[in-house]
């Protein structure tokens, strides 16, 4: 045997005797020792490779499995392959080989001692005869058992007991009985624990790090672990007792380099859990033997572990547990690496923002000159984030920094101190994002708080940290941001990805309030950043991208209201001489990565979060919005989208006011400026308004833009003290109006519309001398149906209360009131939506019958409650107003429609209404003499087929009688429009 191999089994014999308690090496027998030895002994047989072996590797099918079919997860594996790249040819060969043996060597033990080959095209003959040779003698059973033992330190499987029998006889004699599954925990454990600087274990290479074999190799070069022992047992008052078992494993190392001290620190948390199992193994057991043997190993203890020139004491990442579960609880963290240069840099611009604030605090006269600067080398795959803000002190480094959902600017005392500072940081996990493309990370940083700047070295978020202490004037030139300031660096895993820095940083940082600069490798350093959104629309606007694909008129807006700064984007209608708000083309959207994108988003203090158009889940407006302050909204765990607060909806609700309030200012502006008058200038709204009235499907909040429309003058109404505009906040203040329909009164609007000043429609009326023309007392409406949007709104509060017609007069006068607990109307609007909630496969028939049964006009019908003032509609059995059916109060179908209504119940009712007002449109959209309409009516159409899906909905027989016997002309004030030309 090799002499780093025996001194190797001495290690683990020496380690067996304190791991083995005193009480219990009395209860084991003459063969579980023997068993114990052996193991020893031949457990890492299976490492032993022939140089013929090695050198015909590719011959072996079990090798090749391995190459093809890793045992690490894939994305760990691309990483391992990556380290291999930057080795020599030989090492990485070599390596590879070797950790080929490693995974198997438990297998290989196993196979040689039983005397089975393995699949490798007999490579490894001559080391299996010569280990075979040595147990010829040994009986089948007790060969097959100590091949499980040597194989089993390999394997995960020790709570087995129907494998590693606890009572196993190879005799008559109880001192010829053996329990494997002890003596395998025993193996097992003495094997973790043989790390002392004369070897260091072979499990290392699996489980510290097995996508780095530069690692491993680092290892080798350090063997600075002095002491494994037993920890000595405390008694309740804290004093050492030797009358206390001990649970505890200490280690004792010391290391010149950082590298050995997280490779050590990584393992010994694996082999803590490893101690853990095999206690639980033993303890599962105990029940089944009467005097069961203990193991009482389940912690190890490394605060003996050190790294020359840093800190004695280790640091770690901690859990603040109340709030890291508030904020993992229906969240996901990051998935996008390039998150790291977001969440460095707005750790960065915190630091230099409360650096100014701190010293604007000291000194008002003072100009601090933040700057940070974002620095990527791609040759060695190196980022580094360096500011000179606040550095961060011991006390800031172990309680937020090191601490997992601890956030220095949440901190109770530090907002009491600094109530008037705002940070962009809240969660306390934006460290984290560093691991997603790192494994070597250092961090200097520098605070006037304490006498020395400090080196922070990491490796993983589940292991140790280092910090070394750097004196301010000694090591000045090494600090590098003396006096106060951080300093990050990151060296990238070869796999890992981080995207352009450049137009990431671009993306993040769009308003850092300080300099921001970036440089790549040698080329000249770039600013970046804007002073305001509209700084940066129109940046984007002047630039070559915006040059080359706008050639219309733009200009940019930008108002601030409650904190929130909005810009966007207007172009300006030559005909019309409106500015509207500007959609991006949709064709000129889709770029490609080489060019620069429009700029749009939400960004919470300079940075951004969402980049959809403010207040849209899509991308349509040119538009950002900026918010700050204390009131700001706050995002997810991840950055990636605001969380749905009372800030959030606050912010929402303030840029749809001022989105809002362009479309007021474009109204004054049209009446003042270009000469229009009030009518026409209101009756351009519309269209100032269409994108955020038409992309309704992508608002965040389509209820706050409502609100914030129904503020907005977008209505007309006269009265008797003239023509004004209102809101529909207004609207609903007034309780109840007037609408006007007929040809004279659509003319006198058009009049009043194009008129060079502004003049009334009962100004004209009273010049042409036709009193009975004259609009009805109280508000009338002028601007129904121009908008789709506001009507909708007006439809949704009221509804038509009194109806005065007039055939001569070819005029019809609608009184609009508030809706009231009882509607006065059914609609069939209503019912269908119901309809559709609570039964898909109605719903699609629904909507089939009804877009067929109306030839291509959709109407709604409206079928009256109760009895309301209707005058002039004496010979009609109703009317026809804004695209909408109104049957009259006392008809036949009314009654009908009533009796279902009122007469039954739930889902049974909605489905009854809805099928039979989709035969009533049928009737009303085909031009049916109702007198006449019948279910043949039904049969000669191609709808039959349909209307018998209905018809277990329907009652086909009362409907026909009920439609029958109901006067089916409809009173229009259109209808003497003529269409087409004359002779």
């Amino acid at each position: 045997m090799h002499g780093s191999q025996f001194r190797h089994v001495v290690g683990m014999l020496d380690n067996a005797e304190w791991i083995i308690p005193k009480e219990t090496k009395g209860v084991l027998t003459p063969a579980d020792w023997l068993f114990l030895t052996l193991g020893i002994y031949f457990h890492d047989v299976g490492l032993l490779v022939s140089r013929n072996e090695y050198e015909v590797r590719y011959q072996s099918a079990e090798y090749n499995r391995f190459l093809a079919e890793p045992i690490i997860p894939s994305s760990k594996y691309s990483e391992y392959l990556a380290r291999l790249e930057q080795l020599s040819k030989e090492d990485a060969d070599r390596i590879q080989y070797q950790d080929f043996v490693r995974a198997n060597h438990g297998n290989r033990v196993q196979a040689w001692i039983e005397g089975v080959p393995l699949d490798d095209n007999e490579a490894s003959k001559e080391v299996r005869q010569q280990i075979s040779s040595l147990f010829s003698h040994v009986d089948a059973t007790t060969r097959r058992d100590l091949a499980l033992v040597c194989a089993s330190h390999t394997r995960d499987d020790l709570s087995d007991t129907g494998k590693y029998k606890i009572s196993q006889p190879y005799g008559s004699t109880r001192k010829e009985e053996v329990n494997l599954q002890y003596v395998a925990v025993v193996l097992r454990a003495a094997d973790l624990l043989q790390i002392t600087k004369r070897r260091a274990p072979l499990v290392l290479y699996q489980i510290v790090s097995p996508k780095d074999p530069i690692s491993q190799l680092e290892w080798q070069k350090q063997g600075a672990v002095r002491s494994v022992r037993p920890k000595p047992g405390i008694d309740r008052d804290g004093n050492v007792s030797e009358a206390v078992a001990s649970a505890t494993v200490e280690v004792h190392a010391r290391f010149e380099r950082p590298d050995g001290f997280f490779g050590l620190t990584d393992y010994l948390l694996y082999a803590e859990q490893e101690l853990q199992l095999c206690h639980a193994a033993i303890i599962k057991s105990e029940r089944l033997l009467e005097n069961p043997p203990k193991f009482p190993w389940r912690f190890i203890d490394s605060s003996g572990v050190e790294a020359n020139g840093f800190l004695t004491q280790s640091f770690g990442f901690s859990l603040d547990q109340e709030k890291i579960l508030e904020l993992l609880t229906g969240h996901t963290l990051y998935n996008d690496t390039s998150v790291v240069i977001r969440e460095l840099t707005q750790n960065a611009l915190d630091a230099v923002r409360l650096q100014r604030f701190l010293d604007q605090k000291n000194n008002p006269l003072s100009t601090t000159a933040g700057h940070i600067k974002i620095a990527w080398r791609s040759k060695e795959r190196m980022l580094m984030i360096i500011d000179n803000g606040t550095g961060m002190s011991q006390e800031v480094i172990e309680k937020h920094f090191l601490k997992v959902g601890s956030s220095r600017y949440q901190d109770e005392h530090f907002k009491e101190k600094y109530p008037e500072f705002s940070s962009i940081s809240r969660f306390g996990i934006g460290a984290l994002s560093v691991f997603m493309v790192s494994d070597d990370v250092e961090i200097t940083t520098c605070s006037p708080d304490d006498p020395e700047a400090r080196i922070i070295s990491l490796r993983s978020v589940h292991g140790k940290y280092l910090i070394k202490l750097l004196n301010k004037v000694a090591d000045r030139e090494q600090i590098g941001v003396f006096p106060h300031g951080t300093s990050v660096r990151l060296n990238l895993r070869p796999t890992a990805e981080i995207g352009d820095v450049l137009k990431i940083a671009k993306m993040w940082l769009m308003f850092p309030q300080t300099r921001v600069t970036v440089h790549i490798d040698d080329e000249p350093p770039q600013d970046i950043g804007f002073c305001s959104p509209r700084d940066a629309i129109e940046g984007y606007l002047n630039g070559p991208a915006g040059r080359r694909r706008y050639d219309n008129k733009i200009e940019v807006r930008e108002m601030e209201e409650d904190g929130v700064t909005l810009a966007f984007a207007v172009s300006k209608n030559e005909i019309f001489k409106e500015w509207s708000l500007f959609q991006i083309p949709q064709h000129r959207y889709a770029i490609d990565d080489e060019q620069e994108a429009p700029p749009t988003g939400i960004f919470i203090e300079g940075v951004g979060v969402e980049f959809s158009t403010p207040g849209f889940s899509a991308v349509n407006v040119l538009a950002i919005a900026n918010a700050v302050g204390p009131a700001a909204p706050k995002t997810n765990v991840a950055r990636s989208a605001l969380e749905d607060t009372p800030e959030q909806r606050r912010m929402l609700a303030t840029i749809y006011r001022l989105y809002s309030k362009h479309i007021s200012n474009e109204i004054d502006r049209l009446a003042t400026e270009e000469g229009y008058s009030l009518s026409r200038a209101v009756g351009e709204a519309p269209f100032i308004a269409s994108l955020l009235l038409a992309q309704t499907n992508s608002l965040s909040r389509p209820s706050l833009l409502s609100k914030a429309i129904s503020q907005t003058p977008l209505i007309i109404v006269e009265d008797g003290s003239g023509r004004r505009k209102i809101s529909y906040e207004d609207l609903r203040a007034l309780g109840e109006f007037w609408t006007v329909e007929s040809p004279l009164s659509r003319s006198i609007e058009t009049f009043v519309r194009e008129a060079p000043s502004d003049i009334t429609a009962s100004s004209i009326i009273k010049t042409l001398g036709n009193s009975a023309s004259t609009y009805p007392p109280g508000c009338t409406m002028c601007t129904f149906s121009s908008s789709s949007y506001v009507d909708a709104m007006v439809r949704a509060d009221f509804e038509i209360s009194e109806v005065s017609a007039s055939e001569s007069l070819r005029r019809i006068n609608l009184k609009w009131s508030l809706k009231g607990e009882r509607p006065r109307w059914i609609r069939s609007e209503d019912y269908w939506k119901r309809s559709a909630q609570s039964d898909r496969r109605l719903s699609s028939v629904l909507d089939w019958m009804h877009e067929r049964g109306s030839r291509g006009a959709t109407q709604q019908i409206n079928l009256p409650t109760e009895k309301a003032p209707m005058a002039g509609l004496e010979n009609v059995g109703g009317f026809a107003s804004n695209g909408e059916v109104y049957i009259k109060v006392g008809e036949p179908i009314v009654e009908f429609f009533k009796d279902i209504v009122y007469g039954k119940d739930g889902v049974a009712k909605e489905r009854c209404v809805a099928s039979h007002l989709v035969l009533l449109q049928f009737a009303i959209g085909g031009g049916y003499d109702w007198a006449e309409f019948s279910k043949e009516s039904l049969v000669r159409t191609e709808e039959y087929g349909i209307y018998e899906f209905l018809e277990p909905y329907i009652s086909i027989d009362k409907f026909i009688s009920a439609l029958n016997r109901s006067n089916s002309r409809l009173f229009n004030p259109y209808a003497w429009d003529r269409r087409g030309k004359g002779l």
